[in-house]
């Protein structure tokens, strides 16, 4: 299993703000199943920050494509990256 980053950029519509509750809801399922490791939304509302482990990136590309955002056409940009976590309290931990 590798660990990768994933980054939304929301449209600047504002739409992303419906669409939460659903995506929160999904986002709880992944984490219960040992997919999701760390998520949250970015301070100035205009995307968020995932951190996913998976077997590869497709796995992950999949984990997004059912992410509600996606569906609902919310995010304007995604990107996924392998991530090496190294030093630091988190990387302890995983």
């Amino acid at each position: 299993m590798a660990y990768y980053a994933v980054e939304y950029v929301f449209t600047s519509d504002g739409r992303h703000r419906e669409v939460r509750p659903a995506h929160r809801d999904y986002l709880t399922g992944l984490q219960k199943d040992g997919k999701l490791v760390l998520s949250g939304p970015l301070t100035s509302d205009t995307g968020g920050l995932l951190i996913f482990r998976a077997d590869d990136e497709a796995a992950v590309r999949a984990l997004v494509d059912g992410d509600p955002y996606t569906g609902a056409g919310v995010l304007s940009d995604t990107r996924i990256v392998q991530w090496n976590p190294l030093l630091g309290y988190l990387a302890e931990h995983l």
